[in-house]
């Protein structure tokens, strides 16, 4: 990674960069905000985080962001809608500044609650009943992580349907209930603005099981958690790519991961053997069918023996892939 004044590039391509200095002076001669932009009585930094600077500016917070990625956080405020149905989940920021995205984002000066299982099913079930979701998008998900491991050359490559009931929501990075820009590392390798699976922020947060309880049975059911539907499995496997690539972006220890991603293709082959375990259900389907007809035109004699043995076929085809299945709740 190296830098100049004006912008940043990796291995990934690169992207403009704003260091600021940071003065009062600098700050109430800045052009081109938007929202209730306040005057700043002081400039001093409470921390800096891989987003980017958090100052105390007097009676607000901002959030100084070197390496814009996205208009996500903004787009929160500045569309009235979206402002008026999150405004009593989330800390949202009210004023701001673009350059090449959210450049500043000035947020008051009280914390934002601590991220629950409450809080989050109470953010998504806004977001549905606003209609603020979008379908099931399995192409647009999986080609995302292809994109991904192609740019970090991982030798872990894992596509996986996704039940119907599986949804989207804006893509809303969370510093507690307070929304935040996305990380470097995914903006750079993915510049589609995509919503992404509803049930990756909570596993990303570690409240699945009480979210679970407070959900609608139709968006948490057995149906979006289960292995074979690209349930909570292949989220954790997302939420474990995107650490790597920050981790690489930002020249971080990745231990853990990687011995996370080296296990994947061991977990792949017990998915492969669930697969097969599948395959005697469409021979028994076809079998009883055939015997059926067969019946019916007079061809066999005996046609109790076909239905049986097709349906035996059938039930432990079934059976058998039901059980090699892996727990999802063993994932978490």
């Amino acid at each position: 990674m190296s830098h100049d004044e004006d912008s940043i590039t990796t291995s990934w391509g690169t992207m403009p960069l704003h260091i600021p200095d940071v003065t009062e002076e600098w700050w109430n001669s800045l052009e081109g905000t938007w929202g209730d932009w306040p005057q700043a009585q002081k400039m001093e930094l409470i921390r800096e985080t891989r987003t980017g600077m958090w100052y105390d500016i007097g009676d607000y917070k901002a959030l100084i962001v070197p390496i814009p990625t996205g208009k996500q956080t903004s787009r929160l405020w500045r569309n009235p809608q979206l402002r008026q149905a999150l405004t009593a989940h989330l800390q949202l920021p009210f004023a701001g500044l673009d350059r090449n995205g959210d450049h500043i984002l000035v947020y008051p000066k009280t914390d934002a609650a601590k991220i629950t299982a409450e809080s989050l099913a109470g953010l998504h079930q806004t977001l549905i009943n606003g209609n603020w979701h979008t379908p099931q998008d399995e192409y647009g998900w999986n080609d995302r992580l292809e994109k991904i491991e192609n740019a970090l050359k991982t030798n872990t490559l894992w596509r996986a349907p996704h039940s119907y009931n599986t949804i989207g929501i804006p893509r809303i990075e969370l510093d507690r209930m307070r929304p935040v820009p996305i990380p470097f590392s995914e903006a750079m390798l993915w510049k589609k603005d995509t919503n992404l699976p509803m049930i990756r922020q909570v596993i990303k947060h570690k409240v699945l099981l009480k979210w679970r309880e407070l959900m609608p049975s139709k968006y948490s059911g057995e149906d979006v958690m289960r292995t074979a539907t690209g349930g909570v499995a292949h989220i954790n496997y997302d939420l474990n790519l995107l650490d790597k690539a920050e981790a690489v972006a930002f020249g971080l220890d990745s231990t853990e991961i990687d011995e996370y991603l080296s296990k994947v293709d061991r977990f792949q082959a017990k998915l492969g053997i669930m697969r097969l375990m599948l395959m005697g259900t469409p021979l028994g389907i076809i079998g009883l069918v055939a015997t059926f007809m067969l019946d019916r035109a007079g061809e066999i004699s005996q046609p109790s023996i076909g239905y049986w043995t097709f349906a035996i076929i059938w039930i432990i085809s079934s059976t058998a892939y039901a059980f090699t299945e892996p727990d999802w709740r063993q994932e978490l």
